[in-house]
């Protein structure tokens, strides 16, 4: 059997200390645990400038930590299990206090001082965990110091993690969000990654990629008209992934106009030629 390496700490020359005895390898490694500490950690294929970009960890995201060289770190989300480069100087090595709160809105910006005038030092996106420690007050408006150094405002937090009603409302939250390559934030989104994000909002965890999902999401449906379909259905082409928003609608991160937008179905499989026989559909 071959293990994915998007899931699987594996390299040519290293592998996991958990994979020996599935995996041969030159050598492994043990793992150590840290968290990202930058608000969006950009996730490479390779350890260079211009390698390929596969998707990203979010600020207070707990990944392992096999291999440190050249400024970049070679981890392994805990959350999704998705392998990859990041620069070293977004992690912190060492447990992570518990969270106090979570990031509510959208996403917010980390400012350096507490003062919506003073430099911004990233963003953090919906569902960050953060411990926050002081609270301050500037022009009215209230924030909050954390432990990583900066500060939000109080407003963007909630006690809980943010939750929608369902799928479909969840992925309505980013309408007109830009479209990334790799991207899972308020920032940017691909297909995917708008679903991984939409079932966060519902507590459920689910996998990276398009491929994952519909392997891994609910259960396979016939569909063969479009009252076959339901609200919160996934319906995926070939490396593509759409949410059926009811009525005959979908939601997805569109890479034709670079946005996250609402569609009729039936105007687009006119427009790119799609018959029901090319869809997969899975019921969550």
């Amino acid at each position: 059997m071959t293990l994915d390496r998007r899931l699987n700490a594996i390299r040519d020359d290293l592998a996991d200390i958990g994979l020996a005895g599935k995996v041969r390898a030159p050598r492994y490694a043990e793992a150590r645990l840290a968290r990202v500490v930058a608000g969006l950690a950009p996730v490479f294929h390779d350890p260079r400038p211009g390698s390929g970009l596969d998707t990203f960890y979010h600020y207070g995201e707990a990944v392992r930590v096999f291999d440190e060289a050249g400024g970049y770190a070679w981890c392994q989300s805990r959350r999704d299990s998705y392998v990859g480069y990041v620069e070293a100087s977004a992690l912190q090595f060492g447990d992570a206090k518990p969270p106090t709160h979570y990031v509510a809105t959208l996403g917010d910006y980390r400012y350096a001082e507490a003062d919506l005038r003073s430099p911004i030092i990233d963003f953090l996106p919906r569902h960050s965990p953060v411990a926050a420690q002081r609270g301050f007050i500037c022009r009215g408006t209230s924030y909050v110091g954390l432990d990583s150094g900066g500060f939000l405002p109080e407003a963007c937090l909630s006690e809980e993690p943010p939750r929608s009603a369902d799928l479909a409302a969840a992925a309505a939250l980013y309408l007109g969000c830009p479209y990334l390559w790799a991207g899972r934030s308020f920032m940017g989104f691909d297909c995917s990654g708008l679903v991984q994000e939409a079932f966060r909002d519902l507590g459920l965890l689910v996998p990276r990629d398009t491929d994952m999902q519909q392997e891994a999401i609910g259960e396979s449906v016939a569909v063969a008209a479009h009252g076959d379909l339901r609200r919160n259905d996934l319906i995926f082409i070939p490396g593509h992934v759409m949410i059926s928003a009811g009525k005959g609608a979908v939601i997805h991160a569109y890479g034709g106009d670079m946005r996250v937008r609402q569609d009729r179905l039936a105007e687009l499989m006119t427009v790119n030629g799609w018959s029901f026989a090319d869809f997969r559909v899975r019921r969550p």
